[in-house]
């Protein structure tokens, strides 16, 4: 009885976790293989090459982010292959189980942690015995079990971030990796907190699996751990363990509740981290209290914010601060607070996201307590509630797209840093959701521009605003290239005039010596941009870095 086991990433640098754990644990009592493709992938070719597998049995993983297409895949497999057997599993399908067998032309659903309740399904389907088996569902039986996996019995089995198929690819793609399960909150609008308890693999075998990645060349390693600085003993075994084997081109990344995190960890992480090896993802999600009680969520911002200062202050980790638009009670003015109360932080990427309601979580199934209107299909993303209508949440979604392309994307650091300092202080979403409505006002994309529209693009914004940081943007502009580039701007200086006056520049030997230059680099290599007086601005474009000096047209 052929077994394939497979998932639609999200990009092709994703591994699943998930299914490697499933084959070693039942790769020695079933013919089993892991077969991956992505969601941009065409599902009629991914269907052939399942069916190519002349597989009697397919498990499929299914998530958020994969929902959609798999639904058509596994209609097009049922349709071109009637007598074959599918089994859902994942984080999708686990808490609503007759949803899926109602409306899907599938077989069995697996709720949580498959591991070893997929060998006892298998067993049962090669025995054509009853399936009635906690964790599994089937049309007329649904299961109220959500299984959870024994980890120390998981960490007894072969190591499924060590397998043959992935040692070539190990260094090129993401690697997810887990060094406990469960969630200790209770968050509404999150499947974690569905989660009893937390629950953690041996240490011994964890630093035996960070070595095997660490000695193979991983490039970057991403914990799965729902609050990984949960437990203070083992997250300082953890982080010694990755800086006593630290090794350039790795990082680490993790999420982290900063209001657990002490003085101590912190000032260790910052005397003794190497630069740019962890990154931490920090939830924030609101700062209004009433909207993190409505939603069980603890916190202590002003701890929290003293503590992520102070991380910041290090310059060694890098820091990614999450808030959610749409939870209850947030109003369009409390959310602009709580966005400005997390941007202050000014952490290198804020990343504001939009409320959805998962199935099986607890802020689904009361969404018309907070009035909640949302999607039907996945992602689930909400279209108004009670305190934000559908065009204050539009106004929002134009907002963060003006934060992911000027701030988050880090390739406008002096220009926002004088903007925001000088012109927009503490009035940060101010400064994206002006910048939105001039995007939808002017009808610029979103999408298909080239680097240098998206800098005319904020040239004219900020002249819309009687702002002239022209000579900063120019030069966030020049950072960016390590050839001379067309420019964003109109030329002030016609082609002949910059040929003439880089060739009379190349001819000044003294000024070749002093800066360590020759004729070629500031023929081929530099832009000359006109300051005044005769005075024009070099930016000279190096293989590592740029140099910019003034020259003197008329002194020579």
């Amino acid at each position: 009885m052929k077994t394939v086991l497979t998932t639609l990433n999200a990009k092709y640098i994703h591994t699943s976790l998930a299914l490697r754990w499933l084959y070693v644990a039942n790769k020695e009592s079933f013919d089993l293989t892991i077969q991956e493709y992505t969601i941009k992938e065409s599902i009629e070719k991914i269907a052939d090459n399942i069916l190519a597998s002349d597989c009697t049995v397919l498990g499929i993983s299914v998530s958020i982010w994969n929902v959609n297409p798999t639904s058509e895949l596994v209609a097009i497999l049922k349709n071109r292959k009637p007598e074959l057997i599918i089994l859902l599993g994942g984080p999708e399908v686990s808490h609503e189980p007759a949803f899926f067998l109602e409306n899907w032309p599938v077989d069995y659903i697996i709720s949580g942690e498959g591991e070893f309740v997929l060998g006892e399904l298998l067993q049962a389907i090669q025995d054509h015995s009853s399936p009635l088996i906690e964790g599994v569902s089937f049309a007329g039986h649904i299961s109220k079990t959500i299984a959870q996996a024994d980890l120390n019995r998981l960490a007894s089995l072969p190591s499924p971030y060590m397998l043959d198929m992935d040692k070539e690819e190990v260094q090129h793609k993401l690697v997810y990796f887990e060094t406990s399960r469960g969630c200790p909150y209770q968050c509404q609008y999150c499947l974690s907190s569905l989660e009893k308890g937390v629950r953690y693999f041996p240490q011994d075998y964890i630093f035996k699996n960070l070595d095997y990645l660490i000695q193979n060349n991983a490039h970057q390693i991403k914990f799965l751990d729902r609050t990984f600085n949960l437990n203070k003993t083992h997250t300082k075994a953890i982080f010694d363990y990755l800086i006593q084997h630290y090794r350039s081109n790795l990082s680490c990344q993790f999420e982290i509740y900063a209001d657990l995190l002490s003085d101590e960890i912190i000032d260790y992480l910052n005397n003794d981290l190497p630069k740019n090896y962890f990154r931490f993802e920090i939830g924030i999600q609101s700062t209004y209290e009433p909207t993190n009680r409505a939603v069980n969520r603890k916190q202590d911002f002003p701890l929290l914010s003293k503590n992520v200062k102070k991380i910041m202050e290090g310059e060694k980790i890098d820091l990614h601060l999450d808030l959610i638009a749409g939870l209850p009670y947030e109003t369009f003015d409390r959310f602009r607070k709580s966005f400005n109360d997390v941007f202050e932080l000014k952490a290198k990427e804020v990343q504001l996201g939009f409320l959805k309601m998962l199935r099986g979580t607890n802020l689904r199934r009361n969404a018309k307590q907070y009035g909640y209107y949302y999607k039907e299909t996945a992602p689930y993303e909400i279209i108004c509630n009670a305190d934000l209508s559908a065009d204050d949440l539009t106004r929002i979604h134009d907002a963060e797209h003006a934060l992911e392309k000027f701030w988050n994307s880090g390739r406008f650091s002096l220009t926002m840093d004088t903007l925001l300092t000088k012109y927009y202080p503490g009035k940060y979403f101010e400064l994206f959701d002006e910048i939105g409505q001039f995007y939808k006002t002017n009808a610029y994309p979103h999408h298909g521009y080239q680097l240098e529209d998206l800098f005319r693009y904020f040239n004219h914004f900020l002249q819309t605003k009687g702002i002239n940081l022209f000579e900063t943007l120019r030069t966030d502009y020049y950072s960016h290239f390590s050839r001379r580039p067309q420019g964003f701007w109109e030329e002030q200086i016609d082609k002949k005039r910059k040929k003439q006056l880089l060739y009379q520049i190349a001819q000044d030997k003294e000024f070749l010596i002093r800066h360590g230059l020759n004729r070629k680099i500031i023929e081929k290599q530099t832009a000359i941009d006109p300051l005044s007086n005769g005075h024009y601005l070099l930016t000279i474009f190096l293989q590592n870095k740029n140099i910019s000096l003034i020259y003197n047209v008329c002194s020579k």
